[in-house]
């Protein structure tokens, strides 16, 4: 297998830089065990090379069995400590596994979200797919004896060029067509085979509207729906602005599940404006939830709905745009008070 390991080795940088005082070490590793690539913490040449390589010789055998209890997928997650550090094992496709080095008295919840990101876009490397190696860092701050968790804190920016630029989160369960539905978006392509996120994927689009002489960029944050990943979602929507509620037509336990994900948004972004969408439209023989059921959980929910297909591309750019020209609107109005 050909790997862009100059990628793998900018993606450790960021993650380096992301973590900061956190980080003793980042170790990816194939499946076999293999050490691919690895950082540390430390400024010295000769200390880094054996802080690594003594890190790499107690990482192989927890990382032997680790590799043979995750299976592809499944998005195995697994801690293991020491007297001196505390290693967390994460699943990064179904090619490789990441490894962060903490300190033995570290946290690790507020590593995961950053973990969780990295490896997708390892998983990302290993497969070919389009990736960027830049990791938006997580700021920690304490608020009334809480911690609070905010990841590359976006806000609404207005240029001269009257551009906006906006956070937009997908929600939904997993396998719904989110990640089909973004890639369509941004890059018309559509693939076939299934590879679920982890965690969380990010990329970015712009929408142009001549006819009105501004446009909208947005920095699309694609959450993964399954469960072992909520715990880290709070994370991932903060500051988020706008979103997509995604459902799959074919599979109603996914329509029913649409609440659950309206309520777990509303509850850290109150404001956000929010779309629900009907996707995989294109399996109309194999249909569970129709249109008229769409439409009445969307008018319960006070937002917009439509039905797309992410494999035929239909209503996939006017999902976007929607949004795009709501923000428009709400903001050329504030604007011109």
């Amino acid at each position: 297998m050909t790997v862009d390991r100059e990628k793998l080795h900018a993606l450790l940088m960021w993650y380096k830089e992301a973590l900061g005082d956190n980080l003793i070490a980042a170790i990816i590793a194939d499946r076999e065990g293999l050490i691919m690539d690895a950082i540390s913490s430390s400024v010295d040449k000769t200390v880094k090379e054996d802080l690594v390589g003594g890190l790499s010789a107690l990482v192989e055998p927890v990382l032997e069995r680790i590799t043979k209890e995750f299976s592809s997928g499944s998005f195995g997650t697994g801690t293991f400590d020491t007297d001196e550090y505390r290693l967390i094992f994460s699943e990064a496709g179904e090619h490789a596994v990441f490894v962060t080095v903490l300190d033995g008295l570290s946290m690790v919840d507020p590593i995961l979200p950053t973990a969780y990101l990295t490896a997708e876009k390892i998983a990302r490397i290993f497969d070919g797919r389009t990736v960027s190696p830049v990791i938006p860092k997580i700021i920690i701050e304490k608020q009334d004896s809480k911690i609070v968790r905010e990841i590359n804190k976006l806000k609404k920016i207005k240029s001269k060029g009257d551009e906006y630029a906006f956070k937009l989160i997908l929600g939904g369960d997993g396998a719904v067509g989110k990640t089909s539905m973004v890639h369509r978006f941004v890059e018309d392509t559509f693939q076939s085979d299934y590879k679920g996120t982890i965690g969380v994927s990010i990329m970015k689009k712009q929408c142009n509207f001549e006819g009105l002489g501004t446009s909208v960029r947005f920095v699309i944050w694609d959450l993964a729906g399954q469960t072992q990943f909520k715990r880290v979602r709070k994370s991932y929507l903060a500051n988020a602005e706008v979103g997509i509620l995604v459902y799959d037509v074919t599979r109603r336990e996914t329509y029913d599940n649409i609440t659950d994900w309206y309520e777990e948004i509303k509850k850290v972004c109150s404001k956000i404006s929010l779309i629900l969408v009907g996707n995989k439209i294109d399996l109309e023989d194999q249909r569970e939830v129709n249109m008229e059921e769409g439409q009445r959980l969307a008018d319960n929910l006070n937002i917009s709905y439509i039905e797309t297909s992410a494999k035929t591309g239909e209503n996939i750019n006017d999902s976007f745009e929607i949004l795009a020209l709501k923000m428009i609107k709400t903001y050329f109005t504030l604007d011109n008070v």
